[in-house]
């Protein structure tokens, strides 16, 4: 695996854009190492690797930006249980890793529906509920439910001491969405995973904005502009 790593390394050192990575540090985005190198070119090194799951928990474990990238490439899906997702996921140290975890990993897992509804239910890590609402985005994108119920055998009580208070994912998004306390990459995670719901079909579309009718008159002008927002995706699609 040594010998891997080094590969990995000397690719990104020849993929290397100073200029992005500088960029990226300006905006605050700060690792140990950033080589700058686009997601397009960061996929194709990972082609040319294994999926092998020592190997991403090595990636993942460096505060490499490009590292942590390759590491949900190479993970393999089979290989990764519910706790260690979570355990990336309070690992996460910026959105784009937290975006790029949530397409290339997470949505693939066996147990996605399950990996959501305990992040829905996490509001102590920073990327946890945004994370839920992107893995959403991704199986809506590729016509897969999302159903959120209870593990099997749980009852009312263990339930709600794992911290499930609502089964209704529509619901869970709304709660975001007016929520003035709540981070905006959150909101729009959920506004996201709203609009891919709809897509689906005229009356996931209906439903959603019945649920949101009163905020089309809303004194709030950030809900006024969701609910906006939501009706102008709704009739492109329709």
């Amino acid at each position: 695996m040594e010998n891997e790593l080094r590969e990995i390394r000397k690719q990104l050192r020849l993929a290397m854009n100073g200029v992005v990575s500088t960029s990226m540090r300006e905006k605050g985005i700060r690792y140990k190492l950033n080589f700058g190198v686009p997601i397009l070119e960061i996929r194709q090194i990972a082609r040319q690797h294994t999926p092998d799951a020592a190997l991403a928990a090595a990636l993942w474990k460096e505060d490499i930006r490009e590292f942590k990238i390759l590491a949900t490439f190479l993970q393999p899906p089979s290989d990764c249980s519910l706790e260690q997702a979570q355990q990336w996921v309070r690992e996460i140290p910026y959105l784009e890793i937290a975006e790029q975890a949530s397409r290339n990993l997470f949505s693939k897992l066996p147990q996605a529906e399950r990996l959501i509804e305990r992040l829905l239910a996490n509001t102590e890590d920073e990327y946890a509920r945004t994370v839920a609402f992107l893995i959403a985005v991704h199986r809506l994108a590729e016509k897969q439910p999302i159903v959120l119920t209870r593990e099997a055998g749980d009852s009312p009580e263990t339930a709600a001491s794992r911290g499930i208070v609502r089964q209704d994912f529509i619901g869970e998004c709304i709660c975001s969405l007016q929520n003035p306390s709540v981070a905006w990459k959150e909101k729009q995670a959920a506004l996201s995973a709203l609009k891919f719901y709809g897509r689906q079909s005229p009356s996931n579309a209906d439903e959603i904005l019945g649920c949101l009718s009163e905020w089309s008159v809303s004194d709030e002008p950030e809900l006024q502009e969701f609910y906006n927002d939501l009706k102008f995706e709704f009739e492109y699609y329709r």
